[in-house]
């Protein structure tokens, strides 16, 4: 034995897959199932001997254990390196996710601590005993709630002056007056666009850690102006991380996705029962995976950190999965499930899912099981031929070792059907995933148009209506702040009650000003209700966008002394065509050979794609049913498109927090597509599947009598042929063919094989059939001997696959002595054969007139 193996319960397995083989579940059940078939040629090979079938049990055993050990020595590889891509694909979006969002975060920070409300704020406040200060004070506190029912994300905003004392916070249930100086220096000494801490804050006492923005509240947004105080958004951090968990755990394998900090503590789990708060586990950042032990139970696990989004990096955290070592390597596949052989066929053939090694392992079992195959016809044709006392039992002992070797060929089978399933199983968690990515930001756009709908500057300014032509410079200089802190919109724009563009914050679009919008959206602005309220264009080409397809959001600009009347309104154009596309790419495996995404309206137009071969606003035409998904709902299948197969998985989305819930008026179901290509469909299989289960003897229940006859049946190309086997030799590989040195390629003599010190001419017949049969779909010779009496005269045939021994009755044979088959006669009769669970009729051939006719110029 090798250096490099080990023993594992007869096996022979890798070093270093000896601490994890036991845990792989499939392993454990191909090792079962093959060993226990191994158990059973040591007692056919004793039962052999007293049935005397002439097959040499010990090598088929060791064939089949040798097969064994290569393929659980693959399948482990395999079903490792799919678990850690798996793991660490997780891994990588929960931080990215989290990362996405908290980007966001660092703009509503920039953009609400230059809020004019606040800075009139702190200017005028004197002291909660001032009777004017607890006036400001309420309106601040709408302003502040106002804001959070817009971003929700948030559970408090905390408004502090130069010295840390608190002026005004929205939860005023929470103890405490003033922010500690060490913290307020900090944000105020800050050269940073933002200050994120994820801390204890003595302004939250309620909680051990939390995670705040915060920065400076200055008189005007001169860099060099002033400092007045401290503003705080206080996000929900465990909330969200609930949210991000719930959508990438699968509950089967009992794993844990988990935050860690720079020193590896626990901020954040999915199941805090399992892996708490605050415990240190290893980061394990460099290696694939790694195997941990943690509270006295062993895990495998995988640290990655963030790739960032446009160039935000967040604190220097980590996504992390645990999964306890003997949940990770579960089956997810139940062996009921049938999916078409030509599928399986086509993905054999890619080696994204099925590789070079395992693909030898599946050539070497069907090697083994045509060798045991042909043995046992070559069995059954030879007590064909005896009076032995032991005939039946000899027959019946074959038909038992063919059983075996059948269910030794159906273990790698159910393999196939588990790739496939994990295929599937990857397409709908890819797509559920893509359109969570995509419902959480445009919830934030939803928020940003409601919100800066209420900039006070705004409002001042829309209920002097005559003067807003002089005002563009201002609204364009506060829109264009916005923008640059918000850059996931081309444009954004204010117009006024008749629908003209007042100012815009893209200096390339100032085209646009005194333009009168005409389309939908601006009218469905004007009938919003209140400032909770929103619209949003259809997805579709404008002008606005440079004339591609894209959503517009709106909301009302409202009078600054009366909610209830609307002076205008702010549209932001979404930057959809780059958005989208890294939406998706973002859910997609770094090595996306072959897998493509897509969003789609229910009409089945294609609002984006990773596809180079769709262009936005095209249609994606496949099947209906999978636009007629309800809310939430997802749905994976193989389907065949342009001769190509897919695994295929959609999810129709649900929303995000509030964001087109059933308390939002906005309804815009979308879908989420990803295609995972399989591979080519073939007219014809490559990889037929050998069973031994066609060559055992089905009618062992027919009585042979001196009125019967056992046939020798076989397929050429799609005919079903017979011979009586009593005229049958026995069959060869087609690697024994001495081929001959052909002038003449269409020559029906093909060479020679030697049987027995005798050389045996072999004729190929395929030119009398009316159809195409290819090289490598002749795999067998059969070698033939006729009229006995007159010295015997041998010939061989090639044929694409063996098939039963059949016991008919004589008077069933239908002698046809003019039945041309192709152009040549060379079938002699007909026999109806009832040994596949319906009729089939074979046809008989003549194998005298084959040899005569083939090979008198020989």
């Amino acid at each position: 034995m090798s250096k490099n193996l080990i023993n594992y319960k007869g096996i022979n397995v890798k070093k270093e897959l000896y601490p994890i083989i036991k845990y792989i579940e499939d392993v454990e059940k191909y090792r079962e199932e093959l060993g226990t078939l191994s158990s059973s040629w040591d007692i056919y090979a004793l039962l052999g001997q007293l049935g005397d079938i002439n097959i040499d049990i010990g090598k088929t055993k060791e064939n089949f254990l040798n097969l064994t050990s290569t393929l659980l020595n693959h399948l482990s590889e395999e079903t490792i390196k799919k678990v850690t891509a798996e793991m660490n694909f997780k891994a990588q979006v929960a931080i990215d996710i989290v990362i996405r969002n908290l980007f966001e975060r660092t703009a509503d920070i920039g953009f609400l601590s230059t809020d004019d409300d606040i800075r009139y704020f702190i200017k005028n406040y004197v002291s909660k005993y001032n009777d004017d200060s607890k006036g400001l004070k309420d309106k601040i506190k709408n302003r502040f709630q106002e804001y959070v029912d817009k971003y929700s994300v948030y559970f408090d905003i905390v408004l502090a002056d130069r010295n840390g004392r608190i002026l005004a916070r929205l939860d005023e249930n929470t103890s405490g007056d003033f922010i500690d100086k060490k913290f307020i220096d900090k944000v105020v000494n800050t050269s940073d666009e933002y200050v994120e801490t994820y801390q204890s804050h003595d302004f939250l006492p309620k909680l051990n850690r939390s995670l705040v923005y915060s920065y400076k509240v200055t008189e005007n947004n001169d860099p060099n102006s002033t400092t007045m105080g401290v503003l705080c958004l206080c996000f929900k951090f465990i909330d969200e991380m609930r949210g991000v968990f719930d959508n990438l755990i699968d509950p089967s394998n009992k794993e844990c996705l988990v935050l860690l900090d720079e020193n590896g503590y626990v901020i954040a789990s999915s199941d805090r029962n399992h892996i708490p708060w605050d415990v240190k586990v290893p980061i394990v950042k460099d290696e694939t995976y790694k195997i941990i032990t943690f509270q006295g139970r062993d895990y495998i696990a995988k640290s990655c950190e963030t790739k960032g989004y446009q160039g935000f990096m967040g604190l220097n955290w980590y996504g992390h999965i645990m999964i306890p070592l003997e949940y990770a390597f579960l089956s997810d596949v139940l062996n009921d499930v049938n999916y078409d052989k030509k599928v399986i066929d086509s993905m054999m053939e890619n080696e994204n899912h099925f590789s070079k090694d395992l693909k030898e392992v599946f050539n070497k079992s069907k090697t083994i099981q045509d060798n045991l195959s042909r043995v046992i016809w070559n069995g059954n044709i030879a007590q064909s031929k005896l009076n032995s006392s032991n005939r039946g039992f000899s027959k019946s002992l074959l038909n038992e070792i063919g059983i075996t070797g059948t269910k030794a060929n159906s273990s790698l089978n159910n393999l196939n059907k588990t790739i496939i399933s994990s295929i599937l199983k990857d397409s709908e968690f890819l797509s559920s995933l893509a359109i969570d990515i995509m419902d959480r930001n445009l919830y934030e756009r939803a928020n940003d148009c409601r919100w800066w709908a209420l900039t006070s500057s705004f409002r001042e300014m829309f209920d002097e209506s005559s003067s807003l032509t002089y005002n563009e410079k201002e609204i364009s200089s506060i829109l264009k702040y916005i923008n640059d802190l918000y850059t996931v919109y081309t444009n954004l724009m204010v117009f006024d009650k008749d629908g003209k563009i007042i100012a815009v914050s893209n200096d390339n679009e100032k085209h646009l000003v005194g333009k009168v919008l005409s389309q939908n959206w601006v009218g469905d602005t004007f009938k919003l209700q209140d400032t909770q309220e929103y619209c949003v264009s259809k997805f579709e080409k404008t002008n606005l966008y440079n004339n591609e397809s894209t959503y517009v959001y709106c909301a009302a600009i409202r009078s600054s002394k009366d909610d209830s009347i609307i002076n205008g309104g702010i549209a932001i154009v979404f930057d959809s065509k780059p958005q989208f596309k890294a939406m998706l790419e973002d859910c997609l495996p770094t090595k996306n050979d072959g897998v493509y995404a897509f969003f789609t309206n229910r009409d089945k137009t294609i609002i984006s794609t990773t596809s180079e071969k769709y262009e936005v606003g095209s249609r994606l035409e496949i099947e209906d049913k999978f636009f007629e998904l309800k809310n939430g709902e997802k749905l994976s299948e193989i389907i065949e498109r342009n001769g190509k197969y897919y695994a295929i998985g959609v999810r129709c989305s649900s929303g995000y927090r509030e964001y087109k819930s059933s308390n939002d008026k906005y309804k815009n179901d979308v879908l989420s597509f990803v295609f995972i290509y399989i591979g080519e469909k073939k007219d014809k299989l490559i990889y037929k599947e050998s069973s031994t289960e066609k060559f055992l003897n089905k009618n062992t229940n027919k009585k042979f009598d001196e009125n019967s006859v056992e046939l020798a049946t076989f397929y050429l190309g799609n005919k079903f042929l017979a011979v009586e086997a009593s005229n049958v030799i026995e069959s060869v590989g087609i690697e024994q063919l001495q081929e001959s040195i052909e002038m003449d390629k269409k020559n029906h003599f093909k060479g020679m094989v030697l049987h027995k010190e005798r050389l045996i001419s072999v004729l190929d017949i395929r030119d009398f059939l009316n159809e195409e049969i290819k090289d490598n779909e002749v795999d067998n010779i059969i070698l033939f001997e006729y009229d006995k009496d007159n010295k015997g005269h041998c010939v061989g045939i090639l044929v694409s696959s063996l098939e039963s021994i059949s016991v008919v009755q004589r008077s069933s044979i239908q002698n046809i002595e003019s039945h041309f088959l192709g152009s040549g006669t060379l079938i002699k009769s007909l026999v109806d054969i009832n040994d596949f669970g319906e009729s089939q009729v074979a046809m008989l051939l003549d194998i005298k007139k084959i040899d005569e006719n083939l090979t008198e110029n020989l």
